[in-house]
């Protein structure tokens, strides 16, 4: 049995590494197309930057010196600024994506300490997300160049009623915030590591949208395809028999998957890595080892139960489109939940909600990462375990549900 087993899946891993055009396809691919949609995006967005006008209808000194220092400000961050008193030619040409506005009176409010009124148009139809980002730039120097005229206003006033010792930041803002600390999963200060990990671990479990699809089409090509090409029967006629030529289908497909979610892997840290240095932030820290194994051995886990319940289902297939369209339903179940354990925080679901999602395995694979980022051990460990005894179970029960037949004449029905 150990021999005829061993035998086969030499047969698999020979097929393998002979077909250097799935091995590079599936390590290159990830890597390659992620890279570039995110190289694409860094050069194209360097070549689209937001053009903010600045429009002083007031032309005054307190109005001058705000269009000034806020056009001053945006140049820093980037933006292109064209400053201007004229509306009706900045709104009428389409490369202004965000119009300020300074209105007349702006410099007689200030005077008569009224409020100062501020107008922002945007423009319809230019993409959300980077005018979006602009908007909230332009307020975040606006809420400063305003609290700098508000404590002058605050010291001029004190000054006035013979207070020169006080504080203006006392009077503007009696009650304030200090800067927010994280703290980690036990409530002790969190290292930077510990507030990058859940960043990594939702990209962990969105990579594993990727992996299902390549092992469930190697196991459709290893059984329907190798019975539409007549080697089948020579292969069940052998010593190894029709469950040890499966079982090393199976293993042939996860070790597949496994090197698809590897590239992923790889291929998504570069880039969320590139579009992040690109936004003008920051993408480093090390990667959690024990996180990434844990991430290999879910994933091989994840895969080998993908593929032992669509095996019943493929190896009674009539044609390799059939076994695909089954492949492919079981894979877009998978997506659904993988996709949303990238956005839902599995772990803090409600225990009615979560104990309806347990009757599908992969929520144990999304929870065996999420688990270990809150650093609820007993919870991977368990995951883990589920994953490997449903992975048993529902495997042996294929092996069980196979007919040699079947196989074989599946295609005549």
């Amino acid at each position: 049995m150990k021999k005829t087993l061993n035998a086969v899946l030499w047969k698999e891993f020979k097929e393998i590494t002979r077909d250097r055009k799935l091995l590079a396809t599936t390590i290159l691919s990830p890597i390659l197309s992620l890279t570039a949609i995110a190289f694409l995006t860094a050069i194209l967005l360097s070549y689209q930057p937001v053009n903010i006008a600045l429009v002083d209808m007031d032309n005054r000194d307190v109005s001058n010196w705000f269009i000034e220092a806020l056009g001053k400000s945006l140049v820093e961050k980037g933006y292109i600024v064209y400053e201007t008193s004229n509306y009706e030619l900045v709104a009428r040409n389409l490369s202004f994506d965000l119009i300020v506005i300074v209105p007349r009176g702006f410099t007689e409010n200030y005077t008569n300490y009224r409020v100062m009124y501020v107008e922002i148009v945007k423009r319809a139809g230019v993409s959300e997300e980077r005018v979006s980002r602009a908007e909230g730039d332009v307020r975040s120097i606006i809420s400063w160049l305003s609290t700098v005229l508000s404590l002058e206003r605050i010291k001029e006033l004190a000054s006035r009623a013979g207070m020169e010792e006080i504080d203006p930041n006392a009077i503007r803002d009696p009650i304030q915030i200090k800067i927010p600390i994280y703290i980690a999963p036990t409530g002790e200060p969190a290292k930077p590591e510990d507030i990058l990990r859940p960043f990594i671990a939702r990209l962990l479990i969105l990579t594993f949208t990727f992996i299902v699809t390549p092992a469930a089409t190697y196991i459709v090509d290893g059984i329907v395809g190798e019975r539409e090409r007549k080697t089948i029967e020579m292969l069940l006629s052998s010593p190894a028999g029709i469950r040890d030529a499966v079982i090393s289908k199976i293993i042939a497909s996860s070790i597949i998957g496994l090197i698809a979610s590897i590239s992923d892997i790889a291929g998504l840290l570069v880039y969320y890595g590139l579009l992040v240095v690109v936004l003008g932030g920051w993408f480093s820290g090390a990667l959690d080892v024990i996180l990434i194994v844990l991430h290999a051995l879910t994933a091989f886990l994840s895969i080998l139960v993908t593929v032992s319940i669509s095996l019943p289902f493929v190896t009674r297939a009539k044609s390799i489109k059939s076994a695909g369209s089954i492949a492919s339903l079981i894979s877009i179940i998978s997506l659904a939940f993988f996709v949303s354990g990238w956005i839902v925080d599995f772990y803090k679901l409600p225990p009615n909600i979560l104990t309806i999602l347990y009757v599908s395995p992969y929520t144990h694979s999304i929870l065996a990462i999420q688990s270990y980022v809150y650093r609820d051990y007993a919870l991977t460990a368990q995951c883990i375990l589920v994953l490997t005894l449903v992975s048993i179970a529902i495997l042996y029960i294929s092996l069980k549900l196979l007919d040699r037949e079947k196989i074989l004449l599946a295609s005549e029905k």
